[in-house]
């Protein structure tokens, strides 16, 4: 399988009944309130200052629009890719575990006008069911990482596989640490800014367990440029290396169809900072 190409996924039909079914935009609450509510408000700016998702977008919207049936997009998020994917004509499904990025994404949809081509359903990755099997399940933006434990990746890609129908394909996207990258740890960093308020960020690693701990806050400034109020966040991130990724995805009873080192569809290699699996259900 090589990256999104006119001819490589096939756009699901609008006058299927799975497309009528999606066009309801029903939601289905299945988790309670989680931590990543509290990213809801500044969930743009953080996405939009991350270089990764500039690279992946195109990519991301491209395996959506040419799917050949269902399209499902994990960690949906506010919903950048799959809006884009709505209007090219694409319906798509977008999870997520927070029912205020939910609430997020289906603001920016109606806004767009593309609301009638999402379902947005609440639940998480290691336990969610489709209307109906899936031609392609994502998961961009590293959120596999997400999950720390190994078990709970296994038991997310376990539960993908189970939502894919045979031949259904698996994408998705994670991080390839860099220990030598010079960042220090734990320092506060400059995320991004607002003339009313400033983004930072600072990041603890873990390498033995493969953990990142990241402290967010936001600065809230008045006119003068004096902090009226401040807001901490954290989030826990882990990594797969590239091995890892293999592993688990063998174990998990799908086929490798290719990986990529980056959007383009460059090789994996050493010197490769991403790592974009492509597995298949057989």
């Amino acid at each position: 399988m090589r990256p999104p190409s006119d001819t490589l996924l096939k756009p699901l039909a609008e006058g299927s009944q799975l497309y009528q079914s999606l066009a309801s935009n029903v939601r289905r609450k299945m988790t309670a309130a989680v931590p990543y509510d509290a990213f809801a408000d500044i969930y743009d700016a953080w996405a939009e200052s991350a270089p990764v998702t500039r690279e992946n977008q195109e990519f991301y919207v491209k395996c959506l629009v040419e799917a050949d049936g269902p399209a499902v997009e994990l960690g949906v998020g506010n919903g950048r890719i799959c809006i884009e994917a709505a209007k090219r004509g694409k319906a798509v499904i977008g999870v997520d575990s927070s029912e205020k990025i939910l609430e997020l994404c289906e603001t920016r949809a109606r806004a767009a006008g593309v609301l009638d081509r999402l379902t947005l359903i609440k639940a998480d990755f290691r336990d969610f069911e489709l209307p109906e099997p899936a031609a392609l399940i994502t998961i961009p933006f590293h959120s596999i990482g997400h999950l720390i434990k190994e078990e709970d990746k296994r038991r997310a890609l376990e539960t993908i596989r189970g939502q894919l129908r045979s031949g259904g394909y698996f994408i998705f996207d994670h991080f390839i640490f860099d220990p030598d990258y010079p960042q220090e740890s734990g320092v506060p960093h400059l995320r991004a800014s607002r003339p009313d308020w400033i983004l930072w960020e600072a990041t603890t690693r873990d390498i033995e367990n493969q953990v990142l701990d990241i402290l967010v806050w936001t600065d809230e400034l008045d006119p003068q440029g004096v902090v009226t109020s401040r807001r901490y966040r954290r989030i826990r991130l882990s990594w797969l290396t590239p091995e890892q990724s293999r592993k688990l995805l063998q174990e998990t009873g799908f086929v490798i169809e290719d990986v990529f080192g980056d959007f383009e569809g460059r090789p994996l290699e050493a010197s490769s900072t991403h790592q974009i699996w492509l597995a298949r259900k057989d």
